[in-house]
């Protein structure tokens, strides 16, 4: 319960949350580092369409749809994974045309968690349909980057902002007035750019990671065996005694795995053979004294790992820290239609330890590449094969029963196997164009975050654009070195870019393959 103590305070809300004592202090400080305006002044044209139901896919075919995005597939970061974006009938863009996204908009949650935030990037899927669930919204060009409003609407301060404007004890929701009302730092046009720039150079590494893992895919494809033919209805299965196990259970051997088996005789190698280790991870009790990392299924994500891993006690033995090239899967789900759908490649030395809900992989790279086997699980086959090994109403899969799993082994023409390996090496530098993406969004919220707080000045974010301009790049390092996952000019805290200049040089290696597409 918050107290007002000065009558000229009170505005046209009386809910308590509104006069936050954070929210307010937070108000106090922007008016003082600059020009304070409005989230809705800077709109040029803004939307929030309410669809009439969800019509029926079923049966349509691709064509006949559309993507429709909602708050589910924009992470913390603000990243937007449209491939999981959920389908609509494509009549929808004529019904709704005002729920077709546009490049540059900002996408703000405004029902439910409140907390999201997104823009939409230059490249997206087309007839992309926005969920009512996201005020769509674009801004003024002439008066605001909207990747540096995106930043401060990320940053904390940001949040404490919109948050308090909250209504509705059951549903969070803001309306359209309260979003509007947003106080917003409009800062010179040099020190948004700045700010800006850090979040397309993060849309950049995301947009060439996702190139770079499509070909990764595209690569190993032609190896595999087509699959368009296979039943993968049949329910009958005649499996010969040599293929038996110890599981004797038919769903152990789907009938659509035999018939590919039988289609490509002596061509396949069990999961076992071409692996070091199978593991479940080993969960540990949350410490910050002699302390590890610990990733959860909550980390794993359809490419690499994600998010912040948790802070856990340093388990007695090292053997079931993660290493470069593993392959994470989830082996325990309430729906066991999860297992197997993501497998997270690791592209970091980082020493993280996975939970117990965590299977590794350990292929023996000298035998095949690991993003091979990858390619391979992910496909159609390879995702019935992962779930023929749950065993169990909770739904868990094993690693005996997953080494037991065929892996087609192909041939590859001498002259093909250098960059057959090498498909690894570029899996990984997609992974660290990921994480530094996700590094470089948290810059720009932490550089918002520091201005409000006096320990960063506008006038130091406007020479460092203009030295970037002039092709000086001092002043920017001086800036990133700062940087921690703590803040601003945190003493003894770790640099957040341990190494500015790979992310220079990843960030060159990106704009150069933009510019080639």
């Amino acid at each position: 319960m918050y107290k007002v103590r000065v009558l000229q305070e009170i505005d046209d809300r009386l809910d308590a949350e509104y006069y936050n004592p954070a929210a307010l202090s937070t108000l106090k400080k922007m008016e003082t580092k600059g020009t304070v305006t409005t989230f809705g002044d800077l709109v040029d044209e803004g939307y929030r369409v309410v669809y009439h139901g969800a019509d029926s896919i079923y049966g349509l075919k691709d064509s006949e749809t559309l993507p429709f995005l909602s708050p589910t597939q924009i992470d913390a970061n603000g990243s937007i994974s449209f491939e999981d974006a959920e389908k609509l009938p494509l009549y929808y863009k004529d019904k709704y045309p005002k729920g077709l996204g546009k490049t540059g908009e900002i996408l703000v949650e405004v029902k439910g968690n409140v907390s999201k935030v997104g823009i939409i990037p230059s490249t997206f899927p087309k007839n992309l349909m926005i969920s009512g669930s996201l005020y769509k919204a674009t801004l003024d060009p002439k008066r605001v980057d909207s990747h540096y409003v995106l930043a401060f609407l990320k940053s904390k301060h940001g949040q404490i902002l919109k948050n308090r404007l909250t209504s509705n004890t059951i549903i969070n929701y803001i309306a359209k007035d309260a979003l509007y009302s947003i106080p917003v730092i409009e800062l010179k046009e040099k020190a948004q750019k700045y700010i800006g720039d850090k979040v397309r150079q993060a849309e950049r590494l995301r947009a060439w990671a996702k190139l770079l893992e499509y070909r990764v895919q595209s690569f190993h494809s032609q190896f595999i065996p087509d699959q368009m033919n296979l039943d993968f209805g049949k329910k009958t299965r005649k499996v010969s005694s040599d293929r038996m196990t110890e599981r004797l259970d038919a769903h152990f051997y789907p009938g659509v795995v035999e018939q590919y088996l039988n289609t490509h005789p002596c061509k396949f190698k069990s999961l076992n053979a071409l692996t070091t280790v199978i593991y479940n991870g080993q969960t540990q009790p949350e410490s910050i004294d002699e302390f590890c990392e610990q990733i959860t299924v909550a980390n794993l994500s359809t490419s690499f790992i994600k998010g912040q891993p948790r802070k856990v006690s340093s388990p007695s033995k090292v053997d079931k820290f993660i290493k470069a090239h593993d392959i994470l899967m989830c082996n325990a789900a309430h729906n066991k239609s999860y297992i197997g759908r993501e497998l997270t490649y690791v592209h970091t030395d980082k020493k993280l330890l996975p939970s117990t809900e965590v299977m590794t992989i350990r292929v023996n790279r000298d035998l095949l590449p690991a993003s091979y086997v990858r390619t391979y699980l992910l496909s159609r086959l390879g995702y019935v094969k992962i779930q023929s090994t749950i065993r169990g109403i909770t739904a868990h899969s094993y690693p005996d029963d997953i080494a037991l799993l065929d892996i087609y082994i192909p041939e590859v023409a001498s002259n093909k196997k250098h960059q057959w390996f090498k498909q690894d090496d570029l899996l990984v530098q997609a992974g660290c164009a990921v994480e530094l993406s996700q590094k470089l969004t948290s810059c720009a919220k932490t550089l918002v975050e520091a201005l409000i707080e006096g320990q960063l000045t506008e006038q130091q974010l406007i020479q460092a654009q203009q030295a970037l301009e002039d092709g000086d790049n001092s002043l920017d390092q001086a800036i990133l070195s700062k940087l921690s996952a703590e803040g601003y000019a945190i003493e003894g805290a770790t640099p957040l870019f341990s190494d500015v200049d790979e992310l220079y040089s990843l960030l060159e290696e990106a704009v150069q393959a933009e510019a080639e597409e």
